[in-house]
């Protein structure tokens, strides 16, 4: 009777490791699944940042082509327009983006401001359309850097809390960066009127 005893409580001792071992994977398995679908997921909200700021981009120089009999922009506006396009699309972190998209606040500014001013060009139909277009484009992107900062404030919450750091650490995810407000964003801009 002790021999089978012994035997069963082995056998039972095993199946217990086995479900234990069983359950461990599973948990496993769910963490890091669940950190690769936040991690993607940050991705994605960061393409999407990156694609309204190309529109954003794209506008300007329609706005820009549209005023140009009125403003007379000159050759060094579309270039800073390119360089800002090309620093945009290159950018592979939240504050390259906003290093890059500063350059390119300054002159939007300063073609609202003009806009504004010149009753003319204010009438005109085509630069009404892509002001509203620059607009909403400008709300875009504020709701997609909120929706960024959601995804890495989820994404960074879901690595960091245990057993899930555990795991996250010893596959290599680290947290991810927030967009932030620029330095000096709280002062209102200076807007330059001189146009040649």
């Amino acid at each position: 009777m002790n021999k089978k005893f012994a035997i069963g409580c082995s056998i039972g001792a095993v199946v217990v490791i086995l479900i234990l071992i069983a359950v461990f994977f599973g948990v496993y398995i769910n963490i890091r699944n669940n950190i690769v679908a936040k991690d993607v997921k940050v991705d994605e909200s960061w393409a999407q940042v990156q694609n309204v700021y190309q529109r954003r981009l794209d506008l300007v120089p329609n706005l820009a082509e549209a005023a140009k009999s009125y403003l007379k922009l000159e050759k060094d506006i579309f270039e800073a327009i390119a360089e800002a396009r090309s620093g945009i699309q290159s950018a592979q972190t939240p504050s390259e983006l906003e290093k890059a998209a500063g350059e390119i606040d300054s002159l939007i500014r300063d073609i609202k401001v003009v806009v504004e001013d010149t009753p003319e060009l204010k009438a005109s139909e085509t630069i009404r359309d892509l002001m509203n277009q620059l607009e909403g484009t400008e709300n875009r992107i504020t709701v997609e850097r909120q929706r960024f900062n959601e995804s890495v404030r989820d994404y960074n919450v879901y690595i960091k809390s245990w057993p899930n750091s555990i795991i996250a650490g010893r596959l290599g995810f680290e947290p991810r960066e927030f967009f932030a407000a620029e330095e000096g964003a709280e002062s209102a801009p200076e807007i330059n009127m001189e146009i040649e």
